[in-house]
């Protein structure tokens, strides 16, 4: 069974808006909600804000991306929708990965690994 699913219902994104929590960097804005289910369902949200269909689309791509690759660390039971703020237009992908990297660490949405365990996390 696939770890990740994409949330695309807009009645989820709607309750994710209204009871879920909130976590924000300088690149994205996250949404989380846990659900009674045993996979993580993902949704993104980006702006007209942040520029033409080519530049949301490419966004979108490295969003998807970047969630795609932290995947396996994601704790299972959460629908979370990823919003991208305007600086995230101009963001390497790098970056991207960093800033999703980070809003999971500070939604406690990451699985400890063994080397954070045992105190070596840089």
């Amino acid at each position: 069974m696939k770890r990740l699913q994409r949330l695309l219902n807009p009645k989820d994104f709607r309750r994710l808006y209204s009871q879920g929590e909130v976590v924000k960097n300088d690149l994205l804005v996250l949404h989380y909600l846990a659900n009674e289910l045993e996979v993580v369902r993902v949704g993104f949200s980006v702006s007209k804000k942040l520029g033409k269909a080519v530049v949301r689309n490419r966004v979108k791509r490295r969003l998807r991306e970047a969630i795609r690759s932290a995947a396996d660390d994601i704790k299972p039971g959460y629908d979370l929708i990823l919003s991208a703020r305007v600086r995230c237009r101009g963001a390497s992908y790098q970056e991207v990965i960093g800033a999703v990297a980070d809003v999971l660490q500070r939604g406690s949405l990451r699985m400890v690994t063994y080397t954070e365990e045992a105190g070596d996390q840089s």
